[in-house]
């Protein structure tokens, strides 16, 4: 085993469990465990919120971009950003 496959494998046991996203472009996003967790609480927040709505988190946007259609029919898949912080209309009844 060469010396960088050496520093691959330290660097991979230094950051603990990743979640690999792969990406439409060929590329691979990767996230921690604690992300997973951020950006559930990040679309919970955002939803309904309207204008006063968090920044999306990186996975959100990561999830939404990928090429595997687990992560696309995921919870984690938000569709448009933008639809979820619009106003939803009042559909009561009106007196």
């Amino acid at each position: 085993m060469g010396l960088r496959d050496q520093l691959r494998r330290l660097r991979r046991a230094a950051e603990g469990k990743m979640i690999d996203i792969p990406q439409r472009d060929g590329t691979v996003r990767r996230f921690t465990e604690q992300d997973m967790k951020d950006a559930f609480v990040n679309l919970v927040d955002r939803g309904g919120a309207g204008e006063d709505a968090p920044p999306e988190h990186p996975l959100l946007e990561a999830v939404r971009n990928s090429s595997d259609p687990e992560w696309l029919n995921s919870f984690y898949f938000a569709g448009d950003p933008e639809a979820h912080t619009q106003p939803v209309e009042d559909l009561s009844e009106r007196p």
